[in-house]
């Protein structure tokens, strides 16, 4: 029972309350904050810090695994307070100063943007909004059951949830057998965001070869199916980071073609150049020896086009 409340407590702290001071301070002030609670061990975002030092460093040259943890927390906490920055801004205001657009959004059709759980997606949504697109988000469904123990972290998925829904204007799309929902967003001249890097784990169908931190590995190709089918590009985003300053920079990529066998490879070597920039950005490291356990049978098995997305 002591133990429960001590996790209750912490994750209100960390996933509530000090986020959520961050994003009401000037933003040099709540950086500030959020970097010194980094440095400090204890709490929920201590879990996936242990696990990205555990398994990073096999796989890319890290000066300082301390530092680098400090820095998973970080990027945590740094995910959760744009959903309070966010909740902050009407739909169709400017992105703060420390979040800076470098690119531009197609003006003459919609289309599949394209990332990857590397990064602060939540910016993505109201950056589409500005440019005068509707947007819906790809996801797995958030069970109740799947939080036991742990409800605070439901609430706050379902808040986060709830703002996606908010700045794209559409409901979030969940997977499995979401393929005909997305195509009428599609249909409709709205814009699906989708992560690539779901491995084989979650999404088993539709599995296919890239090559990424110089491993043999899989990607999905079920929202690429559905852009080709509809005739439309995809467009690479992704976020770069000064982790030294709290700015961040929503990068816009050129239009690919779903249809050029070249395509599911120029996402993998962004989200490789992604990871080496800023590997404590990644969301998955703790997904990674599966994902290269998994991704031979995977790719056996991926004779058909994957429906999971």
């Amino acid at each position: 029972m002591i133990a429960r409340l001590r996790t209750q407590i912490s994750d209100a702290w960390q996933y509530f309350l000090a986020p959520a001071l961050a994003a009401l301070l000037p933003w040099r002030l709540g950086y500030r904050w959020l970097r010194w609670l980094s440095r400090r061990e204890g709490g929920a975002f201590d879990e996936p810090a242990r696990a990205a030092v555990a398994v990073a460093p096999q796989h890319l040259e890290l000066a300082d695994t301390a530092a680098f943890a400090a820095n998973v927390r970080l990027n945590c906490l740094l995910d959760v307070a744009d959903l309070y920055l966010s909740l902050r801004r009407p739909r169709l205001g400017a992105l703060p100063w420390h979040v800076q657009q470098v690119g531009q959004w197609p003006r003459d059709t919609n289309f599949v943007a394209a990332s990857f759980h590397h990064g602060n997606g939540h910016w993505v949504f109201k950056s589409l909004a500005r440019a005068g697109f509707n947007s819906t988000f790809i996801s797995a469904r958030w069970q109740r059951a799947d939080y036991a123990g742990v409800p605070l972290r439901y609430w706050y998925g379902r808040l986060r949830g709830a703002d996606i829904e908010r700045l794209g204007g559409r409901p979030v799309v969940f997977r499995p057998r979401a393929r005909a929902q997305l195509a009428q967003v599609l249909a409709e001249r709205a814009v699906v965001v989708s992560l690539f890097d779901i491995p084989p784990r979650l999404a088993p169908r539709g599995q296919r070869p890239v090559r990424l931190l110089d491993r043999d590995v899989c990607f999905p190709d079920g929202a690429l199916e559905l852009a080709r089918a509809a005739g439309l590009p995809v467009v690479p985003y992704w976020m770069e980071f000064d982790l030294a300053s709290g700015v961040r920079r929503l990068v816009i990529g050129q239009p690919l073609d779903p249809a050029d066998p070249a395509t599911l490879q120029a996402l993998a070597d962004v989200l490789d150049r992604a990871l080496r920039q800023t590997p404590s950005a990644w969301f998955f490291w703790p997904e990674w020896p599966r994902w290269l356990q998994d991704a031979p049978a995977a790719l056996q098995q991926a004779a058909a086009p994957g429906d999971d997305e």
